[in-house]
Protein backbone atom coordinates (compact mmCIF):
# COMPACT_ATOMS: atom_id res chain seq x y z
CA UNK A 1 0.00 0.00 0.00
CA UNK A 2 1.26 3.47 -0.86
CA UNK A 3 2.14 5.94 1.90
CA UNK A 4 1.18 8.85 -0.37
CA UNK A 5 -2.20 10.57 -0.24
CA UNK A 6 -4.34 10.99 -3.35
CA UNK A 7 -3.45 14.32 -4.96
CA UNK A 8 -7.12 14.84 -5.86
CA UNK A 9 -7.84 15.40 -2.19
CA UNK A 10 -9.97 12.28 -1.70
CA UNK A 11 -10.73 11.28 1.88
CA UNK A 12 -12.06 8.23 3.68
CA UNK A 13 -15.75 8.87 4.26
CA UNK A 14 -16.65 8.89 7.95
CA UNK A 15 -13.04 8.66 9.16
CA UNK A 16 -11.63 11.56 11.17
CA UNK A 17 -8.38 12.63 12.77
CA UNK A 18 -8.43 12.73 16.57
CA UNK A 19 -8.04 16.53 16.36
CA UNK A 20 -11.19 16.83 14.23
CA UNK A 21 -14.15 18.44 16.02
CA UNK A 22 -16.36 15.63 14.68
CA UNK A 23 -14.12 12.78 15.79
CA UNK A 24 -16.27 10.06 17.32
CA UNK A 25 -19.51 11.73 16.21
CA UNK A 26 -21.98 10.42 13.67
CA UNK A 27 -23.87 13.69 13.23
CA UNK A 28 -21.01 16.13 12.64
CA UNK A 29 -20.52 18.44 9.67
CA UNK A 30 -17.21 16.86 8.64
CA UNK A 31 -17.85 13.90 6.33
CA UNK A 32 -14.28 12.67 6.65
CA UNK A 33 -10.80 14.18 6.87
CA UNK A 34 -8.43 11.22 6.72
CA UNK A 35 -6.79 11.30 3.27
CA UNK A 36 -7.29 8.34 0.97
CA UNK A 37 -4.01 6.68 0.14
CA UNK A 38 -2.73 6.73 -3.43
CA UNK A 39 -2.72 3.60 -5.52
CA UNK A 40 0.63 1.80 -5.73
CA UNK A 41 2.72 3.40 -8.46
CA UNK A 42 0.36 6.36 -8.77
CA UNK A 43 -0.32 9.74 -7.20
CA UNK A 44 -4.08 9.21 -7.08
CA UNK A 45 -6.35 6.75 -5.31
CA UNK A 46 -7.72 3.65 -7.03
CA UNK A 47 -11.14 5.29 -7.42
CA UNK A 48 -9.74 8.31 -9.31
CA UNK A 49 -7.42 6.05 -11.31
CA UNK A 50 -10.28 3.79 -12.32
CA UNK A 51 -12.87 6.47 -13.06
CA UNK A 52 -10.65 8.37 -15.48
CA UNK A 53 -9.38 5.22 -17.16
CA UNK A 54 -12.89 3.82 -17.69
CA UNK A 55 -14.07 7.08 -19.24
CA UNK A 56 -11.15 6.91 -21.65
CA UNK A 57 -11.81 3.23 -22.39
CA UNK A 58 -15.47 4.04 -23.11
CA UNK A 59 -14.60 6.81 -25.56
CA UNK A 60 -14.45 4.78 -28.81
CA UNK A 61 -17.89 3.28 -28.09
CA UNK A 62 -19.16 6.74 -27.16
CA UNK A 63 -17.92 8.25 -30.43
CA UNK A 64 -19.61 5.50 -32.44
CA UNK A 65 -22.83 6.03 -30.47
CA UNK A 66 -22.78 9.80 -31.06
CA UNK A 67 -22.09 9.46 -34.79
CA UNK A 68 -24.84 6.84 -35.09
CA UNK A 69 -27.28 9.27 -33.46
CA UNK A 70 -26.50 11.83 -36.18
CA UNK A 71 -27.42 9.39 -38.93
CA UNK A 72 -30.56 8.22 -37.14
CA UNK A 73 -31.80 11.76 -36.55
CA UNK A 74 -31.13 12.72 -40.17
CA UNK A 75 -32.98 9.63 -41.43
CA UNK A 76 -36.02 10.44 -39.29
CA UNK A 77 -36.18 14.04 -40.53
CA UNK A 78 -35.69 12.98 -44.13
CA UNK A 79 -38.46 10.39 -43.81
CA UNK A 80 -40.78 12.98 -42.30
CA UNK A 81 -40.17 15.37 -45.19
CA UNK A 82 -40.92 12.61 -47.70
CA UNK A 83 -44.18 11.54 -46.06
CA UNK A 84 -45.50 15.11 -45.76
CA UNK A 85 -45.46 15.45 -49.55
CA UNK A 86 -42.54 17.79 -50.10
CA UNK A 87 -41.58 17.79 -53.77
CA UNK A 88 -37.95 18.58 -53.09
CA UNK A 89 -36.96 17.03 -49.77
CA UNK A 90 -34.19 19.11 -48.29
CA UNK A 91 -31.03 17.59 -46.91
CA UNK A 92 -31.77 17.06 -43.25
CA UNK A 93 -29.59 19.20 -40.97
CA UNK A 94 -27.16 17.44 -38.69
CA UNK A 95 -27.50 17.42 -34.91
CA UNK A 96 -25.11 20.27 -34.18
CA UNK A 97 -24.45 19.25 -30.59
CA UNK A 98 -23.48 15.73 -31.70
CA UNK A 99 -21.18 17.15 -34.37
CA UNK A 100 -19.55 19.49 -31.83
CA UNK A 101 -19.20 16.75 -29.22
CA UNK A 102 -17.53 14.28 -31.57
CA UNK A 103 -15.19 17.03 -32.83
CA UNK A 104 -14.18 18.15 -29.31
CA UNK A 105 -13.62 14.61 -28.04
CA UNK A 106 -11.62 13.49 -31.06
CA UNK A 107 -9.37 16.55 -30.70
CA UNK A 108 -8.93 15.96 -26.96
CA UNK A 109 -7.71 12.39 -27.44
CA UNK A 110 -5.49 13.31 -30.42
CA UNK A 111 -7.37 10.91 -32.67
CA UNK A 112 -6.50 10.80 -36.39
CA UNK A 113 -8.78 13.06 -38.40
CA UNK A 114 -11.68 11.57 -40.33
CA UNK A 115 -14.34 12.89 -42.69
CA UNK A 116 -17.80 13.95 -41.61
CA UNK A 117 -19.42 11.36 -43.87
CA UNK A 118 -17.33 8.45 -42.54
CA UNK A 119 -19.29 5.61 -40.97
CA UNK A 120 -19.76 5.44 -37.17
CA UNK A 121 -17.54 2.35 -37.17
CA UNK A 122 -14.77 4.30 -38.92
CA UNK A 123 -15.07 7.08 -36.35
CA UNK A 124 -14.79 4.47 -33.59
CA UNK A 125 -11.66 2.98 -35.16
CA UNK A 126 -10.00 6.41 -35.32
CA UNK A 127 -10.98 7.11 -31.71
CA UNK A 128 -9.52 3.75 -30.72
CA UNK A 129 -6.19 4.74 -32.26
CA UNK A 130 -6.08 7.88 -30.15
CA UNK A 131 -7.17 6.16 -26.94
CA UNK A 132 -4.69 3.31 -27.39
CA UNK A 133 -1.80 5.77 -27.30
CA UNK A 134 -3.14 7.45 -24.16
CA UNK A 135 -3.74 4.17 -22.33
CA UNK A 136 -0.26 2.96 -23.24
CA UNK A 137 1.06 5.84 -21.09
CA UNK A 138 -1.73 5.80 -18.54
CA UNK A 139 0.30 4.54 -15.58
CA UNK A 140 2.86 7.30 -16.21
CA UNK A 141 0.00 9.84 -16.40
CA UNK A 142 -1.42 8.59 -13.09
CA UNK A 143 1.98 9.03 -11.47
CA UNK A 144 2.43 12.59 -12.75
CA UNK A 145 1.19 15.43 -10.55
CA UNK A 146 0.73 17.70 -13.57
CA UNK A 147 -0.52 15.30 -16.25
CA UNK A 148 -3.27 13.56 -14.28
CA UNK A 149 -5.11 16.73 -13.22
CA UNK A 150 -4.89 18.02 -16.80
CA UNK A 151 -6.50 14.88 -18.21
CA UNK A 152 -9.09 14.86 -15.43
CA UNK A 153 -10.03 18.46 -16.26
CA UNK A 154 -10.85 17.72 -19.91
CA UNK A 155 -12.50 14.34 -19.33
CA UNK A 156 -14.43 14.24 -16.06
CA UNK A 157 -16.26 17.58 -15.48
CA UNK A 158 -19.64 18.14 -17.09
CA UNK A 159 -18.69 21.78 -17.65
CA UNK A 160 -15.44 23.71 -17.91
CA UNK A 161 -15.67 27.25 -16.50
CA UNK A 162 -15.39 29.80 -19.29
CA UNK A 163 -15.93 27.14 -21.96
CA UNK A 164 -19.63 26.38 -21.74
CA UNK A 165 -19.81 25.02 -25.29
CA UNK A 166 -16.98 22.52 -24.84
CA UNK A 167 -17.94 18.85 -24.76
CA UNK A 168 -15.97 16.82 -22.24
CA UNK A 169 -16.21 13.03 -22.38
CA UNK A 170 -18.24 13.01 -19.16
CA UNK A 171 -20.67 15.60 -20.51
CA UNK A 172 -21.11 13.59 -23.71
CA UNK A 173 -21.69 10.36 -21.75
CA UNK A 174 -24.41 12.15 -19.82
CA UNK A 175 -26.04 13.38 -23.06
CA UNK A 176 -25.61 10.13 -25.03
CA UNK A 177 -25.39 7.43 -22.32
CA UNK A 178 -24.03 4.01 -23.12
CA UNK A 179 -25.77 0.86 -21.95
CA UNK A 180 -25.12 0.17 -18.27
CA UNK A 181 -23.44 -3.25 -18.19
CA UNK A 182 -22.62 -3.39 -14.50
CA UNK A 183 -23.46 -6.50 -12.50
CA UNK A 184 -23.73 -6.79 -8.77
CA UNK A 185 -21.30 -9.15 -7.07
CA UNK A 186 -22.34 -11.63 -4.41
CA UNK A 187 -19.28 -11.04 -2.25
CA UNK A 188 -18.82 -8.12 0.18
CA UNK A 189 -16.43 -5.24 -0.29
CA UNK A 190 -12.98 -6.08 1.14
CA UNK A 191 -12.78 -2.60 2.66
CA UNK A 192 -16.18 -1.69 4.18
CA UNK A 193 -17.52 -5.31 4.16
CA UNK A 194 -20.87 -4.24 2.71
CA UNK A 195 -22.54 -6.20 -0.06
CA UNK A 196 -22.53 -3.48 -2.71
CA UNK A 197 -19.66 -4.24 -5.08
CA UNK A 198 -20.39 -3.94 -8.79
CA UNK A 199 -18.56 -5.75 -11.58
CA UNK A 200 -17.92 -3.40 -14.50
CA UNK A 201 -17.01 -5.25 -17.72
CA UNK A 202 -14.84 -3.59 -20.38
CA UNK A 203 -16.19 -2.17 -23.64
CA UNK A 204 -13.09 -2.93 -25.68
CA UNK A 205 -10.62 -5.74 -26.11
CA UNK A 206 -7.74 -5.99 -23.66
CA UNK A 207 -9.31 -3.50 -21.22
CA UNK A 208 -9.68 -4.85 -17.68
CA UNK A 209 -12.81 -5.66 -15.73
CA UNK A 210 -13.29 -3.35 -12.75
CA UNK A 211 -14.77 -3.96 -9.31
CA UNK A 212 -16.14 -0.93 -7.42
CA UNK A 213 -17.98 -0.55 -4.14
CA UNK A 214 -20.93 1.84 -4.10
CA UNK A 215 -20.70 2.36 -0.35
CA UNK A 216 -17.04 3.34 0.04
CA UNK A 217 -14.05 4.34 -2.04
CA UNK A 218 -12.71 0.81 -2.69
CA UNK A 219 -12.04 -0.01 -6.32
CA UNK A 220 -9.72 -2.38 -8.18
CA UNK A 221 -9.37 -4.15 -11.50
CA UNK A 222 -8.82 -7.76 -12.49
CA UNK A 223 -5.04 -7.33 -12.76
CA UNK A 224 -4.51 -5.78 -9.32
CA UNK A 225 -2.80 -7.88 -6.65
CA UNK A 226 -1.93 -10.60 -9.18
CA UNK A 227 -5.55 -11.26 -10.10
CA UNK A 228 -6.82 -11.60 -6.52
CA UNK A 229 -10.01 -9.61 -7.08
CA UNK A 230 -10.89 -11.42 -10.29
CA UNK A 231 -10.61 -14.72 -8.43
CA UNK A 232 -12.78 -13.37 -5.62
CA UNK A 233 -15.57 -11.69 -7.58
CA UNK A 234 -15.89 -13.46 -10.93
CA UNK A 235 -18.75 -15.92 -10.98
CA UNK A 236 -20.41 -14.30 -7.97
CA UNK A 237 -22.63 -11.78 -9.81
CA UNK A 238 -26.39 -11.69 -9.41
Amino acid sequence: MSDRACISGCVRTGEHYAACADYGRADGECTGCVPLEARDGAMVCSRCYGRLRRHLEDTPALIEHIRSSIGQAAAKRYGHERTTGSRQPRTAPMDVSAVDASRDIMAAIYAPSTTADASPAAWRAHAQDGIARILADYDAIANDADAFPQWWAIVMPHEIPGHDDYWTISRALNRWPLADRRRRANKPCPDCELLDVHIIPPRQARAPTWYACNQCTWEANEHDHDGLWAALFEGTDQ
